[in-house]
């Protein structure tokens, strides 16, 4: 959940580490995280901020597995550990190994034009290469933002051609290789380089050479016609209550989208990354440095509570993942969500802090009933957006415009905090009167008045 101008989160899809630093097998530095991270999770369940499964593992050992939620809310169907999830652009990471590997086997080259295995490319395309598609850096413009697209594509069944074809005669972004933009279409191009270069249907090479090697058995390519058990259906969760995640092909995500999977096989695949199974150390060195804008080759790349930090997140209509891991720790957190508001990023860095010892969360002071309800009521800022507080038991709840409603929790005698997103309120007061809202995120004071 993030503030968009204040709180909401709306997507399409949006290797040699040291283990010196490493905890013993199973076991988090912090000796609290049990009781810490359960009281997370359930916090984030209560408030149906998230609906799903986690996972954080030390050392590829489980250290905490959770489900909460539900898998099909029509037949109350309760989310497990092993319930399959659409991962949306955590496939990214697939299709990036996917790459390094055919780099490996001496069958794909990085600094090669694209052109070179997708010949009917657009001739302005001549001067984007492989590696400018695995970082983001080529300017091919993203597919997803095509007329229509969501409209309309999303409920048609797709070839990798169809796809391209949405954006064939769009002008490049920017000079390939100038800038930063994340596009889809980058990974639908590795897409066809992999089926090129392996001779093999890309949902196949992955099958082949990853899943069934590593016995990720809960892992796949969904197809519009598979039958496909354990799997979640997607939801949406609106200030009415909830919805039925918007309709999607798989097949219009295909190589950046397209993959569901587990917390379990997640945590297989991490394992895998450790050493040379997938990828050699040199591609995994490549893969996990950041390029731009805190992206490598298909991993974003960034510190995160003072620890190296490699990942994807996944969103795609109806769900959301998130997929981290601390090489230098040898941590790694996974969180599937079947809610498309599901915090599942927000939730898995929380967790990760956890786990580390870090002080995710401000130390919860208690209010009385009374203090509270001074500061409830409505506020309204200059751009006519409306957050109303009300009290709920012990606790504030906020709506901010028509987005679900979001638990306050207090760290002092008028300021709080949420556990769905990085944001902090607290009230002014004039003449004992609460008179405002300020809302902290990202550095920046957004200020609502009340509303008399």
């Amino acid at each position: 959940m993030r503030l968009q101008c204040l709180v909401s989160i709306s997507a399409l899809f949006v290797g040699g580490v040291s283990a010196a630093n490493a905890e013993p097998s199973g076991q988090c530095p912090a000796r609290d995280f049990q009781t810490a991270a359960g009281r997370a999770v359930d916090d984030v369940a209560a408030s149906q901020a998230f609906s799903g499964a986690v996972l954080v593992a030390i050392d590829g050992t489980p250290v905490l597995q959770r489900a909460v939620g539900q898998a099909n809310r029509e037949w109350h169907v309760p989310n497990t550990v092993n319930t399959r999830f659409r991962i949306g652009s955590t496939t990214k990471t697939f299709t990036a190994v996917a790459i390094l590997h055919l780099v490996d086997e001496g069958k794909v080259a990085l600094d090669e034009p694209a052109a070179k295995y997708i010949p009917s490319l657009p001739q302005t395309w001549a001067g984007v290469t492989v590696r400018m598609l695995l970082s983001h850096t080529s300017g091919v413009p993203d597919y997803v933002s095509a007329p229509n697209f969501r409209e309309r594509e999303t409920h048609l069944i797709q070839t990798s051609e169809s796809l391209l074809a949405l954006v064939r005669e769009t002008p490049l972004d920017f000079e390939p290789g100038a800038d930063w933009r994340y596009s889809n279409t980058g990974y639908l191009l590795l897409g066809m380089v992999i089926e090129k270069a392996s001779g093999r249907r890309y949902p196949d090479f992955l099958r082949e050479e990853f899943f069934q090697p590593l016995g990720m058995a809960d892992t796949g390519y969904e197809t519009e016609d598979a039958v496909i058990e354990r799997r979640a259906s997607g939801y949406m969760r609106t200030r009415d209550g909830w919805a039925a995640g918007p309709f999607i092909t798989p097949s219009s995500a295909y190589a950046a989208g397209a993959l569901y999977s587990t917390v379990g096989d997640l945590l297989k695949w991490d394992q895998a990354l450790y050493d040379d199974r997938l990828v050699s150390r040199a591609g995994r060195d490549l893969m996990f440095t950041a390029v731009r804008n805190e992206y490598g080759l298909g991993w974003q790349v960034r510190e995160t509570w003072g620890e190296t930090h490699v990942g994807h997140g996944g969103a795609i209509p109806g769900f959301q993942a998130s997929f981290e891991r601390y090489p230098e720790r040898r941590l790694t957190v996974v969180a599937l969500s079947n809610s498309e508001l599901g915090v599942s990023e927000k939730l898995a860095t929380d967790l990760a802090g956890l786990c580390l010892g870090v002080p995710v969360y401000p130390a919860e002071v208690a209010l009385e009933p009374g203090t509270l309800d001074g500061f409830t009521g409505d506020y309204r800022n200059a751009e006519g957006v409306l957050v109303t507080v009300v009290r709920q038991g012990q606790r504030l709840t906020v709506y901010v415009g028509d987005q679900p409603a979001a638990i306050l929790y207090a760290a002092g005698p008028a300021t709080f905090f949420m556990k769905e997103a990085d944001a902090q309120f607290s009230f002014r007061s004039e003449a004992g009167q609460t008179n405002a809202l300020v809302v902290n995120q990202w550095g920046r004071d957004h200020v609502f008045d009340r509303v008399l």
